[in-house]
């Protein structure tokens, strides 16, 4: 599916749950489970296709920066196979039921109900990525990331987010504000998201010291990715834009807006599968363990202190970046 038609049925999708809310309506609210388990019976359909090609069914795709990426399409098909798996089980009200003893989730809410369908989506992504070849292939395919296309995604998660709690459907803007955490930081607040910005740091050194003593290889290999992913970022101003825009679109769409209704836990494992550029790394751990610090401040504060300390911790790592960069081309 083109990614425009995807993000049309995407907002249809979050638009016609939050009406359905609105409305209050069981029959409704059948109906719009019923689609759910059409649209996951049909990906199920497509993984099966897709698993069933030939064994020797591996197509060479190029990607936008001439690098070739092999491309499995059995694995393919298992991934989008239990995409549709998952989100089908999610679909049906026992199962939410039963999860809604371990996650504070309504099981009656067509909202979540289909936020636990993209979450399994998200994790399927996750699943194909990782066994694409580990960091060696995504080392392959890593392609440099613009500003552009980081304020696009950031603009898009924030909106979604938006959506997503029902502004302008089922709550005023004062309300969706209110939901997703939006208030102003306190003096307090602000001193002890320093803090917590300092700790992230040293978390960040200890395992990237740890990691590179332990195995300097994977080290080295992940920090040419990073380099490759974010190489056209040589300047403060590019890395101040950069750090701000994905510590507020991040914060709003998984503290803000998933975090009531999925819990800390389950919101962090799903903020780390959405980096899965690092694959299953110490910098996996690093990213879970900022997702549950990151979740903790929400709950304790407010989502604009956790915006605050993400933004500050990306914005301190990419001046080491940027200073090590310059260090390295003077020495050079």
């Amino acid at each position: 599916m083109p990614v425009g038609l995807g993000s049309v049925a995407l907002v249809a999708l979050i638009l016609l749950a939050n009406y359905i809310e609105r409305l209050k309506n069981a029959r409704y609210s059948r109906l719009f489970t019923q689609l759910l388990l059409f649209i996951n019976v049909l990906i199920m359909v497509l993984g099966i296709a897709l698993m069933l090609l030939p064994a020797d069914s591996v197509f060479d795709l190029a990607t936008s920066n001439g690098k070739p990426l092999s491309l499995n399409w059995q694995t393919a098909g298992l991934s989008v196979l239990l995409m549709g798996v998952w989100g089908f089980l999610v679909s049906l009200l026992p199962i939410r039921r039963f999860l809604a003893q371990v996650l504070p989730l309504n099981a009656e809410s067509s909202g979540h109900t289909l936020g636990l369908v993209f979450a399994g989506y998200l994790l399927g992504n996750t699943f194909f990525s990782l066994t694409q070849g580990g960091l060696e292939g995504l080392a392959k395919t890593a392609v440099s990331a613009s500003i552009y296309n980081i304020l696009v995604t950031q603009i898009l998660f924030a909106s979604m987010s938006l959506l997503g709690v029902g502004l302008y459907i089922r709550r005023s803007p004062s309300e969706t504000q209110k939901r997703l955490g939006l208030v102003r930081p306190t003096r307090y607040q602000l001193l002890m998201g320093t803090c917590w910005i300092i700790v992230l740091v040293i978390l960040q050194f200890i395992v990237g010291l740890m990691w590179a003593l332990l195995d300097s290889s994977q080290a080295e290999l992940l920090k040419g990715i990073s380099s490759e992913l974010l190489g056209d970022m040589d300047t403060i101003a590019e890395w101040a834009l950069l750090a701000v825009a994905t510590g507020t679109g991040e914060e709003i769409l998984f503290r803000g807006a998933l975090q009531p209704s999925f819990g800390i836990l389950f919101t962090s494992l799903l903020f780390a599968a959405a980096h899965i550029q690092y694959g299953i790394t110490p910098a996996t751990f690093v990213v879970f363990v900022i997702g549950l610090i990151l979740g903790m401040i929400r709950r304790q504060y407010n989502t604009t202190t956790s915006i605050y300390v993400h933004s500050g911790y990306n914005f301190i790592l990419g001046m080491f970046s940027l200073l090590t960069l310059q260090l390295e081309q003077m020495i050079g």
